[in-house]
């Protein structure tokens, strides 16, 4: 079951120029906090793997199993918080912003610098080799867990080339082989490092994870799910 057209589709909807924009952010999250302060990090880490992800698509080169790049966790966190809270529904942009208790916690780290990573929430990224961009924001997937029970895992989903992430509040996400955690110690500093495993070979579907496997199901409102691409 799909629930966006395949990444060949005919059926794309419309053509935003230059990728996707949001005109949701205030000029100085947008510009500044997100632009200068978080969204270089996020840029560098894509630049150095992009090349390597489209390689594990075609399969046309022989790539390392996995590579350990250094990266800045909590900068590269805040860019994707930004770019997920800058997709909102038509209905927030015209009546305002909506609470909830897992936007509320979001919106808290991309503003304050010093704040240390929500203990609600957990970030994980994957290899994702597509130049089409996803964001689903609020999207539940029911799941069977380690254990043998169902469970439902809420929060938002952000794909773009390279990576995909995936925000999962009050929770941790049970399919741990496709998915590795962003941020090992939530108060690490703004400017702290750790390395980062990309596994280059084990690479999940593309419409990983909003595309529903066997017994799992999706529960999202169309409101909230956007997706392009970029011009080839």
């Amino acid at each position: 079951m799909a629930l966006l057209p395949s990444e060949n589709s005919a059926k794309v909807g419309t053509t935003s120029q230059g990728g996707t924009h949001y005109r949701t952010l205030c000029g100085e999250c947008n510009n500044t906090r997100l632009g200068i302060h978080y969204d270089p990090a996020l840029i560098n880490l894509s630049n150095a793997i992009t090349a390597l992800a489209l390689g594990a698509k075609r399969q046309k080169i022989a790539l390392p199993r996995t590579i350990y790049p250094f990266i800045k966790p909590q900068r590269i966190a805040r860019a994707v918080v930004g770019h997920v809270l800058a997709g909102l529904a038509v209905e927030e942009t015209n009546q305002g912003l909506l609470s909830s208790p897992i936007s509320d916690s979001l919106r808290s780290y991309f503003l304050d610098e010093t704040a240390d990573f929500p203990e609600n929430l957990e970030i994980y990224y994957w290899l994702y080799p597509s130049r089409r961009q996803v964001l689903i924001k609020n999207v539940g997937k029911s799941l069977i867990n380690s254990a043998g029970k169902r469970e439902v895992v809420f929060g938002h989903i952000f794909k773009f080339l390279p990576l995909g992430f995936w925000l999962v509040f009050n929770g941790t996400n049970q399919e741990s082989d496709l998915v590795k955690s962003l941020i090992k110690d939530k108060t690490m500093a703004l400017d702290g490092v750790d390395q980062v495993e990309i596994d280059l070979h084990r690479v999940p579907p593309l419409d990983f994870p909003e595309g529903p496997k066997g017994n799992e199901f999706i529960a999202l409102n169309s409101d909230y799910a956007a997706h392009t691409r970029d011009k080839i």
